[in-house]
């Protein structure tokens, strides 16, 4: 019999390709999904699928019985670490046998940024908690373009962000999917390990806007804006305040010049060269013109 896999954020950027790798190679996969609607999309494709809360201890314990291997990624709000607690210690008493924990790139409990304090708080958690676990830690998405800027540039040709002309090698959730996928079919390889998943060059916005521009047909330009700037357009957008300082905190690591770090991770585990943002681009075209 097969050993169930339960993904959560099985709707998102990451889950939604993972739940398809997993189903594409024969395994039992359950989608974690936070309503009956999405459920209900994803049963009709084939895939099971299982409502649950992060917040709810019940509704936790219900998701992870008869699982044997977890993805867990906890959804990017200001609740985010308790959740992550709160699935560890479900996953922990429902048996879980490993745990693939996605994270982010220097994620650590003594991080100079806070999201890195978040993530580092879960990851520190996972270590001790006993459960056989691999830690993925990816640098900011590709996809982030099109879900955060990708209106803007449709709409006036260009997007702007608080990184000056720092470089940050940006990695398509598509990588951190197949690289979830490989270590979830064959997790004894890689228990205990953390790995850190980038794409495979660091680029500038401007560069990015360069490439942008390609796929379009038309020039996109990079508006570079200082934090202030930033802190208040993200809010006039109506980004929650936690959202936004977390993501001023990120912006200045990059700014620092540590997110343009390039590692041969993704190769390593997805058996495959990751996917560079001019593809990336062009994949996603519909979302710049």
């Amino acid at each position: 019999m097969k050993e169930r896999i339960l993904v959560t954020g099985a709707t998102g950027n990451i889950g939604r390709e993972l739940v398809r790798i997993l189903a594409e190679r024969g395994a039992a996969v359950t989608a974690g999904v936070t309503s009956e609607d999405k459920a209900k999309a994803l049963e009709a494709q084939g895939v099971a699928a299982e409502v649950f809360s992060f917040s709810d201890d019940e509704s936790l314990k219900r998701v992870m019985e008869g699982k044997k291997r977890l993805f867990l990624l906890v959804p990017f709000q200001e609740g985010m670490k308790r959740w992550g607690l709160n699935a560890l210690a479900a996953a922990r008493a429902a048996g879980v046998e490993h745990v693939v924990r996605s994270s982010g790139l220097l994620a650590d409990i003594d991080a100079h940024f806070q999201l890195g304090k978040v993530h580092g708080g879960i990851d520190d958690a996972l270590e001790k908690s006993g459960l056989p676990f691999t830690i993925l830690r990816p640098n900011s998405f590709m996809q982030n373009y099109v879900q955060f800027h990708g209106a803007e540039v449709r709409a006036q040709g260009r997007f702007f962000a608080p990184e000056a002309d720092a470089r940050v090698s940006l990695i398509d959730a598509r990588d951190i999917a197949a690289c979830a996928a490989s270590v979830l079919l064959d997790p004894v390889e890689h228990a205990g390990r953390t790995y850190l998943l980038t794409g495979p060059e660091a680029l500038s916005c401007a560069d990015i806007a360069a490439l942008l521009s390609e796929q379009a047909g038309r020039a996109i330009a990079y508006r570079p804006l200082s934090e202030e700037q930033a802190r208040e357009a993200w809010l006039a957008a109506g980004l929650p305040e936690w959202n936004v300082n977390m993501l001023l905190g990120l912006a200045r690591q990059v700014r620092e010049g540590v997110m343009a770090l390039v590692t041969g991770a993704v190769k390593h585990l997805a058996d495959r060269d990751p996917i560079p943002f001019r593809q990336f681009a062009r994949d996603f075209r519909r979302s710049w013109s």
